[in-house]
């Protein structure tokens, strides 16, 4: 298993987020030093919207680093509807195929759907259409996806923070509707417990699987939780299982990234080997 860090542009709750493309430098020569493997960050960090003499200023700040950004999570903006009343999907594939080809050549080889502001079912709305709607919007994407040579993993969240996909079992089946190489599965263990999905579901889906997400109890940093310490061993059997051993990001909050990362990369590893059956 390869073992990476959610941070940087466009990241989810970690203290460098607000930091200016300056600060990455410091950033990346932290994590490779901890022995991350590789990074994640947000896809709104290739600036989708924005015209290439922008992204062209983070490649440039990236070049020369031994880490890779190898995912990219946070796909689609809020204002991309991709359910409900208000789809205009000639609008977000247009976003998608800048957003993929810009990933892609910083180094990226898994992008992850979770975005529940842009899929998440409006109130009122049928879900069995809004289900259809997904489905039509990841076999659109697939294509653009191949084309860039990565695969998007459908994330399922939990029911706090969306309603159309919030569990591992759901997600398999919405892969096999799909049917598209491209577009597969990420299995996160912090939405896992909050829903108390059965940890076997992970390894039901089986080949599925593409990437995942680890966070403490509370989403805290591993190892720093205050009240214990997630099933990270569990989770790690049942991956096993699976037959994955691929990548698996820690993304959640750190207090002091410098200070916890190489420690929270030291306890994954070792309950990785300790999860061995």
């Amino acid at each position: 298993m390869r073992f990476g860090i959610c941070c940087g542009p466009g990241s989810f709750a970690v203290q460098v987020n607000s930091q200016p493309l300056s600060s990455l430098p410091r950033l990346m020569e932290c994590l490779h030093a901890a022995g991350a493997d590789f990074v994640e960050f947000g896809v709104a960090a290739v600036t989708p919207e924005a015209d290439e003499r922008e992204f062209d200023t983070l490649r440039a700040a990236l070049s020369g680093f031994a880490l890779r950004v190898e995912a990219f999570n946070s796909f689609i903006p809020a204002k991309y509807r991709i359910t409900g009343p208000d789809v205009n999907l000639a609008a977000v594939l247009k976003y998608c195929h800048v957003a993929i080809r810009r990933c892609k050549a910083l180094g990226a080889e898994v992008i992850v759907l979770g975005s529940s502001g842009a899929r998440k079912i409006p109130d009122g709305f049928d879900r069995d259409k809004a289900e259809n709607q997904f489905i039509a919007f990841c076999r659109a994407a697939g294509p653009l996806a191949a084309e860039s040579g990565v695969t998007i993993a459908l994330e399922p969240l939990n029911k706090k923070e969306d309603n159309l996909l919030v569990s591992v079992q759901h997600g398999a089946e919405l892969v096999d509707k799909i049917g598209h190489p491209n577009i597969q599965l990420l299995a996160d263990l912090f939405h896992i417990s909050e829903d108390k999905e059965p940890l076997e579901h992970v390894a039901a889906a089986g080949a599925r699987l593409r990437h995942t997400h680890v966070a403490d109890l509370g989403r805290a940093a591993p190892g720093f939780a205050s009240n214990g310490e997630e099933d990270f061993i569990g989770f790690f059997r049942n991956l096993r299982r699976a037959g994955y051993d691929k990548r698996c990001s820690f993304e959640g909050k750190f207090d002091d990234i410098d200070a916890q990362c190489k420690p929270v990369l030291d306890l994954l590893k070792k309950r990785w080997n300790e999860s061995q059956d």
